[in-house]
């Protein structure tokens, strides 16, 4: 009788393979999505407590949601940090990685969530309050969207490559929420 093999073991490692090779073309054009932490905070350190199959599983699965956020493969990016998240829930990259996927397949609501959990997680992750307050832009919450912006260019170095848009955006936020004001 011939062993039948799970199509996932084959499929998912082409698809990562196939995915990694597509986000080494997309970061040529330098996407807007902001991937967090590209070496993984799974990998040792306190973690090691966990049994080293679930922190192994952990690590590669963000690796795999890093590469499928770059090449703009959003929903195989949620399903790859649900992975992660469930392992590690109180780990603040995997949030913001969840809302920079979310923002990418249009679900505002819930990316802002996330971003707003990683901001409290980890309240120095800058990144966190960007996509907050693009999140909070698209859902029409224009003051939460400033003080967010305004949270990023604070913690933000002076020569991160977001803080030229992010301080358009401030000026933009500041002009609407001034005319909307009474």
């Amino acid at each position: 009788m011939r062993r039948r093999i799970d199509r996932r073991f084959v499929a998912i490692p082409l698809a990562v393979i196939g995915i990694a090779v597509g986000g080494l073309v997309v970061s040529a054009t330098q996407s807007d999505v902001e991937v967090t932490n590209v070496e993984s905070p799974v990998a040792g350190g306190a973690h090691a407590m966990l049994d080293d199959g679930k922190a192994r599983r952990a690590h590669q699965s963000f690796q795999q949601a890093v590469a499928m956020l770059r090449a703009g493969e959003f929903e195989y990016a949620v399903t790859a940090l649900h992975e992660v998240l469930e392992i590690y829930p109180a780990l603040p990259e995997g949030h913001v990685n969840m809302g920079y996927a979310l923002l990418g397949l249009g679900d505002t609501k819930a990316a802002a969530d996330f971003f707003d959990t990683a901001s409290t997680l980890r309240p120095s992750l800058h990144n966190a309050y960007y996509g907050l307050a693009l999140a909070e832009i698209e859902n029409g919450n224009k003051k939460s969207a400033l003080a967010a912006m305004q949270a990023f260019a604070h913690r933000t170095a002076p020569d991160d490559r977001h803080l030229a848009r992010a301080q358009e955006i401030i000026w933009e936020l500041q002009a609407a929420t001034q005319e909307a004001s009474p």
